[in-house]
């Protein structure tokens, strides 16, 4: 696929040595002036340092291309299993408030937001008349369900821009007391991220709609469901600060 490398406010010269430097690598290097149109296939952005703003918008504008189709992907993941519009998105706005009650770091909120995004990817590769069946799944069947964190981190492990949600994707069904999956992991031997991502996504699916059952859990009861398993399904610290911070209840 063709990638395009911005040039904003540099010298002639610079845009030259790119071109002849990326020959032949599938690389475009176009010129941009200031406030132009960005074309569509632009990837990475390189200014002179008298071209700042420019070169932060462009940059911005790039970004948000790459978020769009983040979003994109959720929503298609979504659509798979008829939840309803923008789930994934409702998820990624709950991890939002939830880094911020947990006063995680810029970096590490926008890896939870972007793992919440993509945290099941991996259904991706179980069949519909088993990811899709409205009655009681067989034991065999169950054991497909739970394959897919393992498939989700072995699709993202392979995608520079995905690569980082590894552990969250990978771990997001494991258990506080070990009863989790795909790993039996335990405790803290569970990554932070991911013990934050399987609360998330347990609140989530009881207060959304399912094609697995009808109706869906009010707030509070799912509140009361959590607290009923702190320190057994989930970390019991994150369980009060997802509590306390009122993450759920900001619609």
């Amino acid at each position: 696929m063709l990638k395009c490398i911005a040039v904003v406010g540099a010298e002639a010269s610079l845009g030259q040595t790119l071109a002849e430097a990326s020959s032949g690598k599938g690389i475009e290097v176009t010129e941009l002036v200031v406030a132009a149109a960005v074309p569509p296939t632009v990837s990475a952005v390189i200014g002179g340092a008298d071209a700042v703003e420019e070169v932060v918008r462009v940059a911005s504008i790039v970004g948000l291309r790459h978020e769009e189709l983040l979003y994109l992907l959720a929503e298609a993941l979504d659509c798979r299993e008829t939840f309803a519009q923008s789930s994934s998105k409702r998820v990624k706005e709950h991890a939002t408030r939830f880094a911020i009650a947990l006063s995680l770091s810029e970096s590490d909120q926008l890896l939870l937001e972007r793992g919440a995004l993509v945290r099941d990817i991996g259904k991706l590769r179980i069949p519909n008349d088993v990811l899709l069946k409205a009655s009681v799944l067989t034991y065999d069947e169950w054991i497909q369900i739970q394959e897919h964190p393992t498939k989700g981190g072995e699709i993202v492990a392979q995608i520079d821009a995905l690569k980082d949600t590894d552990e969250i994707v990978r771990h997001h069904h494991e258990c506080w007391d070990g009863t989790g999956y795909p790993n039996q992991l335990e405790g803290e031997a569970i990554p932070y991220l991911a013990r934050a991502m399987r609360i998330l996504d347990v609140y989530c699916a009881m207060t959304s709609p399912r094609h697995y059952r009808k109706g869906t859990t009010t707030h509070e009861d799912a509140i009361v469901y959590l607290r009923s398993e702190r320190g057994k399904h989930f970390d019991p610290e994150l369980v009060d600060a997802f509590v306390d911070g009122n993450v759920g209840r900001a619609e």
